[in-house]
C-alpha cells in the first residue's frame, strides 16, 4: 500500500482548530493579579475586634500624621515630667536657695540660678537610692512605651493602607468625612474583601457590636450582680470602686 503525505493546505486545515485559541478563555492580566493580591490582604481578619476598634481610631485621631505627633509628644512629654522631677527633687541645693546655711546667710550677692542648680554629675553622685531606683523604672516604663508606640505606628500604617487601598479613601479625605460615611465604605468592603468569614455581609449593628463588646460584657456582668464595682470597708461599709487599674486587668484576663 502506497502512502501519501498530506499537502500544506490539509496540514493548516488540520492543525487549525488546535492552535485557535477559544473566545471564551480568560487570562490573567497584572491588574488582576493585583486587585486579587489586595483581596486576600484584607480578606479573613483573625481579630474583627482589634481590626474595627483601629478602624474606629483612625477616624477619631484624624489619621496617620496625627497619631504618630502624639505617640512622639507622649514619649517626650514622659522624659520631661521625669526630669523636671529628678531636677526639683534632686538637683536644686534648697539650703543655699534659702539660706539655710550659716555659710549662706553669709553670702551678701544675689543668688544666681547657675549656683542652685547642681550639675549633672552632681546630681548622679548625690542621688539617694530610692531616686535611682524610680528613675530605673521609669527608663524601663518609657522602653515599654516606645515599643508600644512602634507597635501602634506599625499596625496603624496598616490601617492607613486599608483605607486608601479597600474604602477608597484618601489621607486628604479623611478629615471631611463622618464616621458613617467610613462605617458605609466599610460594609461595602465586607463584599469584596471578606473581612469577616462568619457573615456574607456585615451590618452596622455588626461593627458596633464589635466595638463595644468589652463594654457591653462590663456592663452586664455589672448590671447581673457578678462583678460588684464596689470595696467593703469595716467602718465606712460598702464603697464604690471601679478604678482604672481594675479595668484594665479586667480587659487582660478576659479579653
Amino acid at each position: 500500500m502506497d502512502y501519501q503525505t498530506l499537502s500544506n493546505e490539509d496540514n493548516e486545515a488540520f492543525e487549525g482548530p488546535d492552535q485557535t485559541l477559544s473566545p471564551f478563555v480568560q487570562y490573567e492580566t497584572q491588574d488582576d493579579q493585583n486587585n486579587n493580591e489586595e483581596q486576600l490582604r484584607w480578606s479573613h481578619q483573625k481579630d474583627l475586634d482589634d481590626f474595627f476598634i483601629r478602624i474606629y481610631q483612625y477616624h477619631q485621631r484624624h489619621g496617620f500624621s496625627c497619631i504618630v505627633l502624639s505617640e512622639i509628644f507622649a514619649l517626650v512629654q514622659f522624659v520631661f515630667i521625669v526630669s523636671f522631677t529628678i531636677l526639683i527633687v534632686q538637683c536644686i541645693d534648697y539650703p543655699l536657695l534659702f539660706r539655710s546655711t550659716p555659710s549662706a546667710r553669709n553670702l551678701t550677692d544675689k543668688i544666681q540660678i547657675d549656683q542652685v542648680i547642681q550639675s549633672p554629675k552632681q546630681c548622679l553622685r548625690n542621688m539617694h537610692l530610692i531616686t535611682s531606683i524610680c528613675l530605673l523604672l521609669s527608663f524601663i516604663y518609657w522602653i515599654y512605651r516606645l515599643s508600644r508606640a512602634i507597635y501602634n505606628l506599625l499596625s496603624y500604617f496598616n490601617i492607613r493602607t486599608f483605607y486608601t487601598q479597600a474604602l477608597d479613601i484618601k489621607p486628604n479625605e479623611l478629615a471631611n468625612m463622618t464616621w458613617h460615611e467610613v462605617q458605609q465604605r466599610l460594609i461595602i468592603a465586607q463584599r469584596t474583601h471578606h473581612l469577616c468569614i462568619h457573615k456574607a455581609n456585615l451590618t452596622e449593628l455588626d461593627i458596633h457590636n464589635r466595638l463595644l463588646r468589652f463594654k457591653n460584657y462590663e456592663v452586664a456582668l455589672v448590671n447581673k450582680g457578678i462583678l460588684p464595682p464596689r470595696i467593703h470597708v469595716p467602718i465606712l461599709g460598702d464603697i464604690l470602686s471601679f478604678t482604672t487599674g481594675f479595668k484594665f486587668n479586667l480587659r487582660l484576663i478576659l479579653f
